[in-house]
């Protein structure tokens, strides 16, 4: 019993103690394996998350406005890809520093020409845009780019882009000299249609002219051509001329803001088709195109001794009302140009003839042909002279004229052929009037005011007298005398009348007289061989007498 029970004992002590060290192991074992487990599952997690998003991506704005960490969005086509997970000054602290992760499959979205800009409520030349951000609050949008390289640190728009990348069609370039005033998202217009808008504007400092890209859509991007012309117009354009007064408008749209319209000249080719970037000159209006529409133009020069005030760059030279060609330079600047203050200077003008105006072939070498046909036009009296174009904006242009009984000699200024001037015949009118002006001014107009000023100073004595004269007369009129009187000489003139018609032809009275007086007449016929008598021997009406003949004198043999 003893051996049995002891080892039992010895069992049950050994199985005890081999419990003991099992239950030390287990629970060390369950003390790693949950931090293991969760160590897992972490880096599982992070694992799924760092495998599932996609690029971390860096946007430069100049501001900040409208973006908020974890709330602004990053949307392609009103999709979100992406959200704002950081925003920082940038080194400069001129801008800021935007940080955004995409969504995973967003790589292919991230090329060099990948375009962002902030969506928020804006008012431009193209309309009202993202009024819907002013619930839900501005987000950014991409533009993928289609170029091969790819990149992941942009600087955004602070706009967004007039045309889309990757939207077919053909971009060009204009220039001016600053005067077309255009601004981006301004409407691009053949023959009333829109085709395209201006994309950028950008002044260059050193040449001073402002230079434009602009996007011509597909199919319209066909129009323009190596002749094509690119023209501003305004809102409103007013035609003042000879022909009276035109006014033409646009579009709504360009009756705001302004535009370009382009075509091809009517007496030009259509030309060949652009197929790349080409460049074009922004003409002021469609006159200035058709006055500008020819390449080659010879020059000369014109010296007037008179004003040239209202004779601008851009002015036509004309013979007999047809144009042939441009005046190109009103200004003095030549090394030839002596003191501008000497009385017999002569202003320099330069001018275009152009040979297409002329019936011949827009080529160089048709200018050589133009300045000997000028030359021989010279030789026979061609003559150049300021003309009015319009009295009431002042300007003048060149009119090329033949003026008979005149010789000129071949003369040169600063190497362009001189073409002889004359005094106009308005001009001539017009200094007559001043001298006719300059007469007046001399006669004593102060004096002659003076009297005439005394003069009707006493007239309107007169007049106050002769006003009260009347007021008289017409109270005695109104008395009970004045009325008498009035009868009196009514009554006076009725008798006047009366007799007057007693007399008249016809009546009694004048028959009688007329009896009276033939009767006078007869008897007077009747005494008249004795007056006769009486008058040649008065003493015949008392001895009688016999009328002896006259005793004429006889001459002497």
């Amino acid at each position: 019993m003893s051996n049995s029970s002891q080892s039992g004992n010895e069992n049950t002590n050994d199985e005890s103690s081999h419990t003991a060290k099992v239950e030390p192991v287990q629970r060390i074992s369950k003390v790693w394996f949950i931090p293991i487990v969760a160590l897992f599952i972490g880096s599982w997690m992070v694992y799924q998350t760092w495998a599932n998003q996609g690029p971390l991506i860096t946007i430069y704005f100049e501001t900040a406005e409208g973006i908020e960490i974890d709330i602004t969005k990053v949307k392609l086509r009103d999709i979100p890809i992406g959200k704002v997970v950081d925003l920082n000054l940038n080194e400069r602290l001129d801008g800021i520093q935007i940080t955004a992760r995409l969504d995973k499959h967003t790589d292919e979205l991230l090329r060099i020409d990948t375009e962002f800009w902030v969506v928020k409520p804006r008012i431009g030349n193209g309309g009202v845009s993202g009024l819907s951000t002013l619930l839900s609050g501005a987000y950014i949008e991409i533009s993928p780019g289609v170029d091969e390289e790819t990149k992941l640190d942009f600087v955004g728009l602070e706009s967004p882009p007039v045309t889309p990348l990757g939207t077919p069609g053909l971009h060009i370039t204009l220039d001016s000299d600053g005067q077309s005033g255009l601004n981006i998202g301004d409407p691009i217009v053949f023959r009333g249609i829109p085709v395209g808008r201006v994309e950028y504007v950008h002044f260059n400092v050193e040449e001073r002219r402002v230079y434009y890209n602009a996007f011509i859509e597909r199919p319209y991007d066909k129009l323009v051509t190596t002749n094509t012309r690119f023209w501003k117009i305004n809102g409103i354009e007013i035609d003042l001329s000879a022909d009276g007064l035109q006014v033409h408008t646009g579009t709504f749209e360009t009756f705001m803001g302004g535009g370009v319209a382009f075509d091809v000249p009517d007496n030009l080719p259509k030309g060949e088709v652009v197929s790349k970037r080409a460049y074009y000159t922004i003409y002021e209006d469609k006159k200035e195109v058709l006055y500008n529409q020819f390449k080659h133009a010879q020059e000369f020069v014109l010296l007037f001794g008179q004003s040239i005030r209202g004779l601008k760059p851009g002015a036509p030279v004309e013979y007999k009302g047809v144009r042939i060609g441009t005046v190109a330079r009103t200004d003095i600047d030549y090394q030839e140009m002596g003191n501008l203050l000497e009385k017999n200077t002569r202003i320099p003008v330069l001018i275009r003839i152009e040979p297409a105006r002329l019936g011949m072939e827009d080529l160089p070498e048709q200018k050589e042909q133009v300045e000997s046909l000028v030359n021989e036009m010279i030789t026979s009296g061609l003559h150049g002279f300021i003309s009015s174009g319009n009295l009431l904006t002042g300007s003048k242009f060149i009119e090329i004229q033949y003026v008979s009984n005149t010789r000129t000699s071949k003369q040169f200024f600063e190497g362009y052929r001189v073409i002889p001037t004359a005094t106009s015949e308005i001009d001539n009118l017009l200094e007559k009037l001043d001298s006719i002006f300059a007469t007046i001014d001399k006669l004593p107009l102060d004096t002659l005011v003076g009297n005439a000023t005394t003069a009707l100073s006493e007239m309107k004595i007169a007049m106050v007298d002769f006003s009260a004269a009347s007021s008289q007369v017409d109270q005695l009129l109104a008395d009970s005398a004045g009325k008498q009187l009035i009868a009196n000489v009514n009554e006076t003139l009725l008798s006047i009348e009366t007799l007057a018609n007693d007399f008249s032809k016809g009546s009694q009275t004048h028959i009688d007289i007329q009896n009276m007086l033939r009767s006078l007449e007869s008897m007077l016929k009747e005494l008249s061989p004795v007056l006769s008598q009486l008058n040649h021997q008065p003493n015949s009406l008392i001895f009688g007498g016999k009328q002896e003949q006259d005793i004429l004198p006889l001459g002497v043999n």
